[in-house]
């Protein structure tokens, strides 16, 4: 019955796109919230990633199904996710990358744009020509690798004569970048306050970072009339550990079906 409801809601003339914005391992929520999209029997038209949202996007839009997806996400040890913080005297970053660009290339191996089940974009930023990059040829794996590179966390990435870096720096939640007129978007970055938990020099620029990236997707959504944005609980998610996969699903699981529900 709720399916059908919703069903009725978004109706096959209005196409819907997902945006996944960028948030780092707060993204992780992102699953939880395609999950509620696919127990509503909503359709995704189209899917625009940045960052964390790039990888889950990605993923989803080779195989839409969320409880792969979730088997993926939940199969990742501790272990596993402390290996992806693979650090080095630094050179042009502080991470390598190459443990996390090992694991994606099991996950998307040497997929392409076209062989996508749902059309896929992924923004990431042109750090020479300072401009944001929509990317959506080629192979995925190198387009996420370049979404998720954070400057001076990550390398930058070359794709073509392009050096490419993550794509928060310049639109964090990629709503205006969606194709369809509904727009479902899950942004992870709107917030004013936070507590620094030291006046490090990794906090301080990863603090400034968010501010910006805050202030950027303010602007955008001040200009979408037609956009359903779901925003998790940011301070929840921040004291679960990074480990605790499942609670980030599921916080995303039930911010979805709220802000749905106030919607319809």
């Amino acid at each position: 019955m709720i399916k059908k409801f919703f069903g009725v809601f978004f109706h096959k003339s209005k196409k819907v796109s997902l945006v996944l914005g960028s948030g780092g391992f707060l993204g992780l929520s992102h699953i939880g919230v395609i999950k509620s999209i696919e127990n509503k029997g909503i359709k995704i038209d189209e899917i625009v990633g940045c960052s964390i949202g790039a990888i889950i996007g990605a993923i989803y839009a080779l195989e839409p199904d969320s409880k792969k997806l979730e088997e993926l996400a939940l199969s990742l040890t501790k272990k596993d996710l402390l290996s992806f913080l693979d650090f080095r005297i630094p050179k042009n970053s502080i991470l390598a990358g190459k443990n996390i660009r090992k694991f994606l290339e099991k996950v998307l191996k040497n997929k392409t744009f076209r062989e996508t089940k749902i059309p896929l974009k992924i923004i990431a930023t042109d750090i020479e020509k300072g401009k944001e990059v929509v990317l959506s040829k080629g192979r995925i794996l190198d387009a996420v690798m370049a979404s998720i590179s954070i400057p001076g966390i990550f390398p930058p990435v070359r794709v073509g004569d392009r050096i490419l870096v993550d794509g928060g720096l310049t639109n964090p939640t990629p709503i205006d970048k969606a194709s369809n007129k509904k727009v479902i978007a899950v942004d992870l970055t709107m917030r004013n306050e936070k507590k620094l938990e030291s006046e490090s020099i990794l906090n301080v620029l990863l603090r400034s970072y968010e501010i910006s990236r805050s202030e950027l997707t303010k602007r955008k959504i001040s200009k979408n009339n037609n956009l359903i944005l779901i925003k998790p609980d940011i301070y929840r998610l921040r004291s679960f550990k990074k480990y605790e996969i499942s609670k980030f699903i599921e916080e995303g699981f039930e911010s979805c079906n709220k802000y749905l529900n106030k919607k319809i």
